[in-house]
């Protein structure tokens, strides 16, 4: 009887204390702060406006802003709708995909950082292949179906230098970073593209169609300004494959230096926008013990 009586004891304090070590875990946060130097797709622009700061004639305080953006701003989400024409909302993707869901973390920072001569070189528009995701998991094990995989390149380091991030080495006459022209109705006159010289690494379509066809992630991420290499943002290679089966993506996440291989769960909180393309998002991430 004894026996029974300790071993219930011991298990209670066992769980007890082990719930509070999940509870003090500390989350980490994977978001750039949303302020006048956060970095923008070229021809995107933030305003901002103080609406009342300050005391009314009772005394009393009251601070309001007022911001005006695009729904691809900072740290945020692309809903699949954003390059596929039937696929998902922002509205419509369910919360079960974005809350507590299990993370992996592919750097290759050393493939896009490398010493030559004993100087270093940057690989700018490296991608991601279904070779190098392969190569990932026979070391660290392989991706589980509703995964969401966040690639570090260390383009986080450029932050928030806004040429550096968007990877232009020269801005060439003509190609300034102007607002998109509207029609009379407000309406954007045409999508820019293409020829705006940027560079930066990204996921290329083989690790795209490997990481949806063949490993049923849920969303991938990246700490660049796009999940495509700077190269490639003419036709989108990879946002088009992930868009295509229903795959939500993270661009411009923050702080994946401090992130292990795997073993860490995602909190994904983006802007509720009623058939949103996407939204600035809170990434946050919790080590498991």
């Amino acid at each position: 009887m004894s026996r029974v009586f300790f071993l219930v004891v011991f298990l209670a304090l066992a769980s007890s204390s082990l719930g509070d070590k999940v509870k003090k875990q500390p989350f980490i946060d994977l978001s750039y702060a949303f302020n006048n130097e956060t970095v923008t797709w070229p021809g995107r622009t933030s305003t901002w406006n103080v609406e009342i700061e300050g005391e009314t004639p009772d005394g009393v305080w009251i601070a309001s802003r007022g911001f005006c953006t695009s729904e691809h701003t900072a740290t945020h989400i692309d809903a699949p709708y954003h390059f596929h024409k039937a696929g998902r909302k922002l509205d419509q993707i369910p919360l079960e995909d974005l809350i507590d869901t299990p993370g992996v973390m592919i750097d290759i920072y050393d493939k896009v950082h490398r010493m030559v001569n004993g100087n270093l070189t940057v690989v700018e528009n490296y991608v991601l292949t279904r070779q190098d995701v392969q190569d990932w998991e026979r070391k660290n094990g392989v991706i589980k179906p509703g995964s969401i995989v966040l690639l570090r390149t260390g383009w986080g380091e450029r932050w928030p230098d806004v040429k550096a991030y968007r990877g232009i080495h020269e801005t060439p006459p003509g190609k300034e970073d102007k607002p998109v022209e509207k029609k009379a109705d407000g309406e954007p006159a045409s999508v820019k593209v293409g020829d705006l010289g940027l560079n930066f690494p990204g996921y290329d379509a083989t690790a795209a169609k490997y990481l949806t066809v063949e490993r049923g992630v849920l969303g991938v991420g990246t700490d660049a300004i796009s999940i495509d290499a700077g190269v490639n943002s003419r036709f989108f290679p990879a946002h088009q494959v992930f868009a295509s089966r229903s795959v939500w993506m993270l661009e411009m996440v923050a702080n994946l230096h401090l992130l292990p291989p795997r073993g860490f769960n995602l909190w994904v909180v983006p802007f509720k926008i009623d058939r949103g393309t996407g939204a600035p998002t809170r990434v946050l991430a919790r080590i498991n013990n």
